[in-house]
């Protein structure tokens, strides 16, 4: 399922490395996630709403919005909750009115809420390279996979950066190292309003979880 919260943003100084603390924040909420070596199972937005850049990281305005896509209910509900107890998820950053991110079906275009990263070998993949979409589409059936969902199922989902004038790539800190990512917003093909679920609530691409690769249908990245 994937999830929409309003915030409510103090205007000072945020790292810009937020998303990987907003994904290790996601990780203390829900205790019981079942931690993958190498697929993550949920995905991490960043910020959405003006955000004035310094040296030393962003200063966000109201309003603004972050989403959570997590494909397994127990966790999404074990954060859930804990939010309702404490709605602060980072230092003047807090949770608050929560929406159900509705899926799409048959062919979508969604908005890059946050850089997507393609890995190939060790290479990071830009949008336009020649096997991104092969990889994107694979490394998306291989965490369908995991979920549990019919491997003909799977099959018949693809995953492509759409064709986008204003596409570009984007290094994003997690830990200590940098991952190039493609700002660029991403098609999904697949035949049923679950399986875009499933898509949109693990995210496309590497390192979901540390806050690449979160996607959300167009319409909601208009609103």
């Amino acid at each position: 399922m994937k999830v929409q919260f309003d915030l409510r943003i103090d205007p000072q100084l945020h790292p810009f490395n937020y998303g990987e603390l907003l994904g290790r924040a996601f990780y203390n909420r829900a205790p019981s996630y079942e931690r993958h070596d190498r697929l993550s199972l949920h995905s991490i937005g960043w910020i959405r709403g003006h955000a004035d850049a310094t040296r030393h990281g962003y200063v966000f305005s109201e309003p603004a919005t972050w989403s959570l896509g997590v494909a397994q209910k127990g966790p999404l509900k074990e954060f859930l909750a804990s939010v309702e107890d404490d709605p602060e998820i980072l230092e003047g950053i807090e949770l608050g009115s929560v929406t159900v991110v509705n899926p799409p079906s048959g062919t979508a275009t969604y908005f890059a809420e946050s850089p997507v990263l393609v890995r190939d070998d060790g290479d990071h993949l830009t949008h336009d390279a020649e096997r991104a979409s092969e990889r994107l589409t694979k490394i998306t059936r291989d965490k369908l996979d995991a979920l549990g969902v019919p491997h003909r199922t799977a099959r018949d989902v693809e995953v492509r950066f759409a064709e986008f004038d204003g596409a570009k790539t984007k290094v994003v800190p997690v830990g200590e190292a940098k991952f190039r990512g493609n700002v660029c917003p991403v098609e999904v093909a697949a035949p049923t309003s679950e399986l875009h679920d499933y898509v949109m609530s693990v995210g496309v691409g590497g390192l979901t979880a540390m806050g690449m690769g979160a996607i959300i249908p167009m319409s909601y990245a208009r609103s």
